[in-house]
């Protein structure tokens, strides 16, 4: 690769990142009619740094702690489905208290929590001929027009029972097989004949917020207790207003300090690993603002932190690796080949356990355990790659650049 060609990539790079890091960092800027809001803005934060709301329910008769806890269950399956993994649910005596991240009313937390009843499917008689024990998952969907719809997918069981209740319904005058979530009907669809399909769509929802709520109720199961709402209360960020300002802030400062520290121990090798770094930072943010199920807590942020530095560990031990190579009389050439083909092992060995140790975490936890795991997961499988291949394109890239390239790269040979 030229000089000129280096330059030239260099430039373009750094136009990238500013445009990239105002994208994802900027907040409340002016832009037309509106204030722009950054892709770190978009990324759905915990009570701890951003409030909510909770409510407290209420069973409308004497209920068992066995039953409550079946409750929990329920309701802790429909939060994370829907995305809200850092909300809570405790006991207060017989009742439930949920708190809910990114939250402002009592009817919204309602809406997020779900139907309390069980999907059926029904004659014109409104007779039972399906009920949601036939329904192996659910999953909310667009059809061909852009119409919201539930797919449903049935156990090998409830397909033949779905075959039975369609053949008997197409020969009624009334051949409508409503479907209905507790006593509310969703759907009531015409069959004209029998219907033997593993798949069937619940259509004429309003919304894809609808969609995703049904699906989630179908999944997690009925409440076999009948709730009613008591208490309700905004709550504010448990943390601070300004707790999430001042973690960004310190996150800048440090980042700052450990391309500083990479620059002066690797030369050239610790350019290209701050270029990447900046980066990962780049990718990592978007890749939180993509998955919907990712909350950002005050223990998130020390997944991202933590994420972050087995990037740089990543680097370090390339670097290392490196450098012991072309001690031993290769070229530079040689010396990078060789330092990466070794290094890649021990840093896929390290991360790999890192991984497991998250994904065995975001199973088993709730909560704040769960997000911590989550943002470590995504930075861990993020920084394996921009320390890898990222890296090693930039320091490809950088090389050309340097007159005297031994020196430039903090290479030296092993003294006779």
């Amino acid at each position: 690769m030229s000089k000129r060609k280096s330059i030239a990539i260099l430039v373009v790079l750094a136009i990238l990142i500013a445009f990239m890091g105002f994208a994802c960092f900027a907040s409340d800027v002016p832009v037309g009619i509106r204030n722009y809001k950054g892709i770190f803005g978009v990324i759905g934060k915990g009570i701890d740094l951003n409030g909510g709301y909770y409510a407290v329910l209420e069973p409308k008769s004497d209920v068992s702690e066995a039953e409550l806890d079946a409750a929990i269950d329920t309701l802790r399956k429909r939060l994370d489905d829907k995305g809200y993994t850092e909300a809570t649910i405790t006991k207060e005596d017989k009742n439930l208290r949920v708190e809910i991240p990114e939250v402002d009313n009592a009817e919204e937390v309602l809406n997020i929590i779900g139907d309390q009843g069980e999907l059926t499917f029904r004659a014109h008689d409104n007779t039972i001929l399906i009920t949601g024990d036939a329904i192996k998952d659910a999953k909310a969907g667009y059809d061909n027009d852009g119409n919201p719809i539930v797919v449903l997918e049935f156990t090998a069981e409830g397909q033949d029972q779905f075959a039975a209740a369609t053949e008997k319904v197409a020969g009624y005058e009334d051949n409508r097989l409503s479907i209905y979530l507790g006593d509310s009907v969703v759907s009531a669809p015409t069959v004209q004949q029998k219907i033997d399909s593993p798949n069937a769509e619940i259509t004429g929802i309003g919304s894809i917020e609808e969609a995703q709520t049904i699906a989630s109720v179908i999944k997690s199961g009925a409440l076999e207790i009948e709730f009613e709402v008591g208490a309700t209360q905004k709550m504010s960020a448990s943390m601070g207003k300004n707790v999430l300002p001042k973690a960004m802030l310190a996150t800048a400062i440090a980042l700052l300090i450990v391309m500083a520290i990479l620059i002066a121990f690797y030369g050239g090798f610790g350019i290209a690993a701050s270029i990447a770094l900046m980066i990962y930072v780049i990718l990592y943010t978007c890749v939180l603002a993509i998955f919907p199920w990712v909350q950002l807590t005050f223990p998130g942020i020390a997944g991202i932190v933590l994420s972050m530095g087995m990037a740089v560990d990543a680097n370090v031990i390339i670097f290392d690796r490196i450098k012991e190579e072309y001690e031993n009389g290769k070229t530079v050439t040689a010396a990078i080949k060789a330092g990466y083909k070794r290094a890649v092992i021990t840093v896929l060995d390290s991360n790999i356990t890192t991984i497991l140790a998250a994904i065995v975490l975001w199973i088993l936890c709730s909560g704040s355990i769960k997000g911590f795991a989550i943002t470590l997961f995504l930075g861990v499988i993020v920084s394996m790659f921009t320390a890898v291949v990222i890296t090693r394109w930039l320091t490809k890239v950088i090389r050309p650049l340097a007159k005297n390239e031994e020196r430039f790269l903090g290479l030296k040979r092993r003294d006779a």
